[in-house]
């Protein structure tokens, strides 16, 4: 039989406190193990560390053979798990969320949509699957976890209080499907609880867990015999039998009416002639150590410690749905289709557009009143408008409102999931962290790049239709034309305008998803990419010479301009001091700042604990 979990000699720790010492178990293929302990015996947190959520500070973890440490893709191809909350995107439905981490596992299109039905279907959700999540109970929603523990068919099951949250009923469907699993298809189950009575009749193998320490593990029989036979004793009265087995050196335990009595070396036999002496007996019979009796004399009896797993070449793993290649694409298609289905990216992505046509009908609407003014003899001269001019005030007003749009979906892309608890389902699936947070900045950069191109080709369409590309005249009130600024002039600094400002916003997206994993909620990390960009503003006042390595000097913002925008609107209004002043420092100021964010990401990410 193959070994489908190995854990030996485990250790990790929050500070410098030990949480987890030493931990040693094993769970072969066809296995039902009872997990058991307290609450904060650090169940939870063995599971945590066998998916890679946490990092161990000791220890190895074995799937199927195979490292999990330098092979987590394969490792979590194999595995499926629910820890602690079932965490879902609350405004789609079950079928989404699924469809979604379907596709990250690595399922084809086809296969994933059969899959899905397929899970939904185990747990009982059919009805409600096309429901919005948001709208399901805590069962339907402890259901729902179930069942993405499920996706792709896994061969081992890592399963944190499954039971939380489901009824009666819920309870033996889930007892029903996991016999099932293990007993027909040979799935390994990893079953932590403490509701020991749930845990009955389903184990085969069970490892005890006290102060994060295994003090036993083994399978379920041969721990039983350790533990030892008890007898039940029935009949009246109640307090006469006992008396009578105090009397032969023995100790019952009251329970309710009946009395529970370990025989050590007395012979049945003789137990029973006492009894009936000394009362009416009406059963007695003995009983098998349950699981709580194993949890409850762990400490007291001499039960086996845990053993190393059998010295035995490394097994191919078994197959599973799915595939581990791509990782970083299937990230990436996975955090596009969230950003996609989530309500605010379209409006605000499209407001920085409504803000650049606004201004352009705004420049029109002044050109058009001041030719008027000319026209009825009120002023000298205006000048006659010019669809360049007009692109760079509208980019001036509106790409701030980018800029905003992107802090905003940057800052939430890790602290908004980690809050919500998504990141874990996202995490335990065959993709390594690095293809998380990469596909995550991919997405972010991409959504930058689609803001600005929207936004430029807004101001550039409106600009056409209402003004036109031509040059900037001056008109006066005696008909005569003065020619302010060429279209051969400004055409080539709008263009290099265009493509300069892209840098600045890649910045602030990369500086703003680097805060997000410093933040475990979406306001605190709102705040920190603020503070990352506004903070150092300050040295405008303490050293203007400086501030050329500020992002902000190369952006529009609210309190000034001294981006290639603002040269560029004074190109078009052909003013002769027309200044780029912070152009020497254009390309490699923003690059600095992406270069610090990455490394902020490349030495965060890889130690973040994903609860």
């Amino acid at each position: 039989m193959s070994t489908a979990l190995d854990i030996q000699d485990l250790h990790f720790g929050y500070g410098g406190r030990s949480t987890i010492g030493g931990v040693s178990l094993r769970v072969d293929a066809g296995d039902c193990y009872g997990f058991l302990g307290h609450n904060g015996a650090g169940k939870t947190t063995v599971m945590r560390l066998a998916l890679g959520l946490l990092q161990p500070s000791r220890g190895r973890v074995s799937v199927f053979g195979a490292d999990a440490r330098l092979r987590r893709r394969e490792a979590n191809g194999l595995i499926g798990a629910l820890i602690e909350r079932p965490g879902f995107h609350l405004h789609l439905s079950a079928r989404h969320n699924l469809r979604a981490l379907a596709r990250l596992q690595g399922i084809a299109r086809p296969a994933a949509r059969a899959e899905v039905e397929r899970v939904i279907e185990a747990v009982g959700l059919t009805a409600a699957i096309d429901r919005r999540v948001g709208t399901f109970s805590m069962g339907m929603r402890q259901r729902l976890g179930i069942a993405q523990a499920m996706l792709g068919q896994p061969r081992l099951l890592l399963l944190d209080e499954p039971t939380n949250g489901l009824d009666p009923e819920g309870i033996a469907e889930l007892r029903a499907l996991l016999q099932r699993l293990t007993r027909e298809q040979g799935v390994a189950v990893l079953l932590s609880s403490h509701q020991l009575a749930e845990l009955e009749g389903l184990c085969t193998r069970v490892g005890v867990l006290r102060e994060g320490e295994m003090i036993a593990e083994g399978d379920l029989e041969t721990l039983r015999r350790r533990v030892g036979v008890r007898h039940v004793v029935c009949g009246a009265p109640v307090e006469a039998l006992a008396q009578t087995l105090k009397a032969m050196q023995l100790s019952p335990e009251r329970d309710g009416d009946r009395l529970l009595v370990d025989l050590r070396d007395q012979s049945p036999s003789d137990v029973t002639r006492a009894l009936t002496s000394a009362g009416e007996l009406t059963s007695f019979a003995p009983e098998q150590a349950t699981l709580e009796r194993i949890y409850l004399q762990a400490g007291s009896v001499d039960l086996p410690a845990p053993a190393a797993a059998p010295s035995t070449s490394a097994p191919a793993p078994p197959p599973a749905m799915g595939r581990t290649d791509r990782a970083l694409r299937r990230a990436a298609a996975f955090e596009a289709g969230v950003l996609a289905r989530r309500r605010s990216s379209a409006p605000l992505l499209l407001l920085p557009c409504v803000t650049a046509a606004a201004s352009v009908w705004n420049y029109r609407r002044d050109v058009q009143a001041g030719l008027a003014k000319v026209e009825a003899g009120a002023q000298f001269s205006a000048d006659a408008g010019s669809g360049y001019l007009a692109v760079a005030q509208s980019l001036q007003s509106a790409t701030p409102v980018l800029a905003l749009a992107l802090l905003w979906f940057a800052s939430q892309t890790i602290a908004a999931d980690v809050a919500a608890d998504t990141l874990r389902n996202t995490a335990i699936r065959s993709v390594k962290r690095a293809d998380i947070w990469l596909g995550k900045l991919g997405v972010m950069l991409a959504a930058a790049a689609v803001g600005w191109a929207a936004l430029v080709a807004t101001a550039a369409a409106t600009s056409w239709a209402t003004l036109g590309f031509g040059d900037l005249e001056e008109v006066t009130r005696y008909g005569e034309r003065d020619l302010l600024a060429p279209a051969s002039d400004v055409f080539p600094t709008m263009l290099t305008a265009v493509g300069v400002l892209a840098l600045p916003l890649a910045a602030l997206t990369v500086v703003a998803t680097a805060t997000s994993a410093l933040a475990r909620r979406p306001a605190m990390a709102l705040a920190l990419a603020a503070a990352a960009l506004l903070a150092p503003d300050l040295i405008r006042i303490w050293s203007p010479p400086q501030r050329g390595w500020l992002l902000t000097s190369h952006l529009p913002t609210l309190w000034g301009d001294d981006s290639v925008l603002a040269f560029l609107s004074a190109t078009a209004r052909g003013a002769a001091d027309a200044l780029w002043l912070h152009e020497p420092l254009a390309l490699w100021a923003p690059m600095a700042w992406i270069a610090a964010a990455a490394a902020l990401l490349a030495s965060v990410v890889p130690r973040m604990r994903i609860s």
